[in-house]
């Protein structure tokens, strides 16, 4: 305990926990243990360089703040001290820290691994001193409104690009938050997910995103979220998205959309799916994207995006653009990711609209069977391509056997099927070897 006395003393703690005195103290250094603000986050991203000074005090600053909570609970066991959890200084220091903790949760440029590891301890002494089972649990305690009013200043249209670990703090404590509990705050959450979307900083909307998708996951299927309004503003921002060739948070994006589109459909009561709907729309944009895009990275990730749009049968309306798409991606077969997840999306659209393949068989046909030919001359290392390709011809037969039987007896595909692709026409039942 000596050491931690004189890191106490060294902060002019007094050993009177009985005084405000220590609290009003604990409040000080974390409050100036937090990220400063940097203005030149606003024009580029942060570098290491921007925080050159502050990594010099922040974990001395961590370890002081965790030797007095450490004291704090020597004395508390000792018997030596009350301590009134719903004073109001103790409350002020529990989500400053919580706040701070938050900045902290992970590497960032801002901070050391050093800085990590205690703000995991301090998260743990934090749970102890108020005798919390979890974070959530601790916020939810401490009055989530207030947690989130406290950050709120640093978190504004004109302010939180200067403020980045603001922003980590505050995805942090979406992600703490226990599902369905976000759903009580959404007005006090949602505007700061969609400020964070609205830049033009990759990776910035990629953060803004995680959260609004946390937050729509803990909404999903409430009434309410339709009734507002919500749901409709936050889909707008997101297909603007959709237009953006961008890479990183195309998936994001995509998913966000299909738990709201989930939402809407499941209180629309006059919904048609086979009229034109709003997944119609979101389907036009995202086929655009793909039949269009030479980008392997924009192919593979608007590839992985679709099977979850395709989720009723008012979606055969694109059956034939979706055959003439996966046939294109099959043949144009560049990189083992994008064919891999082309191949796991043809399996979707084989299940899915069984009654229909057989108007497009022809086509896919052709593309399963090249690409099979194909890969059986260059093997790839992912067996899972080539059992996913066989399954996809096999499904083909199944739903079409009179065209299959017909394409499997035309002497010009005797050289592409082998034996280990042993397609065995009507009258027998078995399929693979």
């Amino acid at each position: 305990m000596n050491n931690l006395l004189k890191e106490l003393e060294a902060l002019k703690i007094s050993g009177d926990f009985s005084e405000d005195n220590l609290w009003a103290a604990g409040i000080d250094i974390v409050q100036k243990t937090y990220v400063p603000e940097r203005t030149v986050a606003a024009n580029r991203p942060c570098e290491e360089k921007d925080f050159k000074e502050y990594r010099q005090i922040v974990d001395r600053n961590l370890r002081n703040i965790r030797s007095m909570l450490q004291h704090i609970f020597h004395s508390r066991d000792e018997g030596n001290v009350q301590i009134n959890l719903n004073a109001p200084a103790v409350k002020t220091f529990t989500i400053n820290l919580l706040l701070l903790i938050g900045e902290h949760h992970e590497k960032n440029v801002w901070n050391t691994a050093e800085s990590v590891s205690i703000s995991k301890e301090l998260t743990n002494e934090i749970l102890k001193l108020h005798r919390s089972e979890s974070i959530s649990q601790l916020l939810i305690e401490q009055n989530f409104t207030t947690v989130l009013l406290t950050l709120r200043p640093k978190l504004l249209k004109n302010t939180w690009k200067t403020y980045p670990a603001a922003v980590a703090s505050y995805k942090w404590i979406l992600y703490q938050i226990e599902k369905p509990g976000l759903y009580n705050y959404i007005c006090d959450v949602l505007p700061t997910a969609l400020i964070i979307i609205d830049d033009f900083v990759p990776e910035n909307v990629v953060i803004g995103l995680e959260c609004l998708y946390q937050i729509i996951q803990h909404s999903h299927l409430k009434k309410w979220w339709i009734e507002t309004g919500y749901a409709k503003v936050i889909l707008h921002a997101l297909e603007g998205l959709t237009l953006q060739r961008e890479a990183k948070y195309v998936i994001l994006v995509y998913s966000c959309v299909t738990s709201l589109l989930a939402t809407m459909e499941h209180w629309d009561s006059t919904l048609n799916v086979f009229a034109w709907t709003k997944r119609d729309d979101v389907l036009l944009t995202l086929l655009d994207n793909m039949e269009f895009e030479q980008n392997v990275e924009l192919r593979r990730v608007y590839m992985l995006s679709l099977p979850q749009l395709l989720t009723n049968i008012g979606c055969a309306k694109w059956c034939e653009r979706l055959t003439r798409i996966l046939a294109e991606y099959c043949e144009h077969h560049t990189d083992v990711r994008t064919l891999k997840a082309t191949l796991e999306t043809a399996k979707t659209f084989l299940l899915m609209f069984h009654l229909r393949v057989a108007a497009h068989c022809v086509p896919l046909y052709s593309a399963f069977l090249k690409l099979h030919f194909d890969l059986a001359k260059t093997p790839v290392f992912d067996k899972e391509i080539m059992q996913n390709l066989e399954d996809c011809i096999c499904l083909l037969y199944k739903l079409s056997p009179n065209i299959g039987c017909a394409v499997m007896n035309d002497d010009r595909m005797q050289s592409v099927i082998k034996n280990s692709l042993q397609v065995v026409c009507l009258g027998d039942t078995k399929y693979f070897q």
